[in-house]
């Protein structure tokens, strides 16, 4: 079990308020995954912490603890936040949401940590953000041993001119051309560019919102997210 550790980088996933001047942290760190921290007396105002732990702020943490809440001792900031907005704002509170939801603490991710990171840098970019979000996504459902192999149920290798039905604890299960209209199937030539991590079509973009949000829907269960619902309430404004 932890107990003192050395400097580590980590993001801030969420915070909240505990006792009178305290917060309880989730953060996700490089070598141990998410944890959650006990921040004391953060929310005063002498504390030179309550500057630096800001979401999407690169940090690098020291913890302490042999349970598994831990006390952040050590706190800095190694560059400036990452000021987000709109579309890629909502983005990274969805990516802060699932993060928080799906990992267990104490457990290393080094990989979803680095996705984590590279998508923090790419969500300004209109044609990085959707790329970046779904290879964050896949490397989560990877990290909780719930990624897709993407080859046929059949043991055949994926056709590109088929289409193909996601079936849970089965895999990908070819479907007859009659239902292709189906917005649930997926077209064999997306999923090899997943496969490959080949974005540039934008139905393999579609179809990788597709295929992540059927996988990621038994884990989060009947809670909806919040992020989600901000998201929709942003495009019904714009739209308006």
């Amino acid at each position: 079990m932890l107990q003192a550790s050395d400097f580590q980088p980590a993001w801030l996933l969420h915070a909240r308020p505990y006792r009178e001047t305290s917060a309880l942290a989730w953060l996700l760190t490089l070598e141990d995954g998410r944890v959650d921290a006990l921040v004391r007396g953060v929310r005063t105002r002498k504390s030179r912490y309550r500057a630096l732990l800001q979401p999407h702020t690169p940090l690098l943490v020291r913890l302490s603890g042999q349970h598994e809440l831990k006390t952040l001792i050590g706190l800095e900031a190694t560059a400036a936040p990452h000021w987000l907005q709109g579309e890629a704002l909502i983005c990274a509170l969805y990516a802060n949401e699932l993060l928080g939801r799906l990992l267990l603490p104490g457990l290393p991710c080094s990989q979803v940590f680095r996705d984590y990171s590279l998508l923090l840098e790419l969500l300004k970019d209109d044609q990085q953000r959707e790329p970046a979000l779904r290879r964050l996504e896949l490397s989560l459902l990877e990290q909780l041993g719930q990624a897709p192999v993407f080859s046929c149920t059949q043991g055949h290798v994926l056709q590109a001119d088929a289409w193909y039905r996601w079936v849970p604890e089965q895999g990908f299960l070819a479907v007859p051309a009659t239902q292709e209209t189906s917005a649930a199937l997926l077209p064999g030539d997306c999923l090899q560019a997943i496969a490959t991590d080949d974005w540039r079509d934008k139905r393999t973009r579609q179809a990788a919102k597709t295929l992540t949000r059927q996988l990621l829907a038994p884990l989060l269960g009947n809670k909806p997210l919040q992020s989600r619902q901000l998201f929709r309430q942003m495009k019904k404004s714009t739209s308006e």
